[in-house]
C-alpha cells in the first residue's frame, strides 16, 4: 500500500506505479525518488535501447540525463549505421551507470556485460525488468533501481573535487 501522507516521494511512487499498471506490469517494488543508482550520483551513463529512434523512450531517456548533466554514451544492438555503439564492450572510457531500456531478453546480457566492465550501478525502466533481468542483477551483485527517469527527479550532482 502506498500512503500519500508520507509526501511528494509517495505520490511520484503512484504515479510510477499507475503508469507501471496501466500497461498490464506490475513492478516488483517500487523505489524513492533518489533510491540506491541516483543517490549515488553517477556521472556517466549509458543508455541502452533505441536510443536512435526519436519515437522511443530511451531517446528521450538519454536526453533527460544529458540536461541533469550527466554524460550519456548511446547504446543500440539495433543500430547497423555505426552512429552509437551496439554493446557496452565497444563504449570507449569509464561508465558509472547503466540505464537499462531495452527487451528483458536483451538485458540479461548488457547486465552480464556491466558486470564485466566492473560498472556496479543499474537503472532499469519499466519493461525491461522481466524475465531473469531481476534475479540476474542480484547474482551479479549489481546494485539495481527501478523506475522511469523520465518522471523521477534526478538529484543534482555534487561539485567534482579534484
Amino acid at each position: 500500500s502506498i500512503s500519500l501522507l508520507a509526501g511528494p516521494a509517495s505520490l511520484l511512487d503512484l504515479l510510477i506505479w499507475a503508469e507501471s499498471g496501466a500497461r498490464g506490469r506490475r513492478m516488483s517494488h517500487v523505489t524513492s525518488p533518489t533510491g540506491p543508482v541516483l543517490g549515488a550520483h553517477p556521472r556517466r551513463w549509458a543508455v541502452v535501447g533505441d536510443v536512435l529512434n526519436q519515437n522511443k523512450p530511451a531517446f528521450d531517456v538519454a536526453a533527460r540525463l544529458e540536461a541533469c548533466g550527466r554524460h550519456v554514451a548511446r547504446v543500440s544492438p539495433y543500430c547497423k549505421s555505426g552512429e552509437v555503439a551496439t554493446s557496452l564492450e565497444a563504449v570507449p572510457g569509464e561508465i558509472d551507470a547503466v540505464n537499462l531500456i531495452i527487451s528483458p531478453k536483451l538485458g540479461v546480457d548488457v547486465l552480464e556485460a556491466a558486470a564485466a566492465r566492473g560498472i556496479k550501478y543499474v537503472f532499469i525502466q519499466p519493461g525491461a525488468d522481466g524475465g531473469e533481468v531481476l534475479p540476474r542483477a542480484a547474482a551479479l551483485g549489481l546494485t539495481v533501481q527501478q523506475g522511469c527517469v523520465l518522471v523521477t527527479p534526478l538529484p543534482p550532482l555534487p561539485l567534482k573535487s579534484d
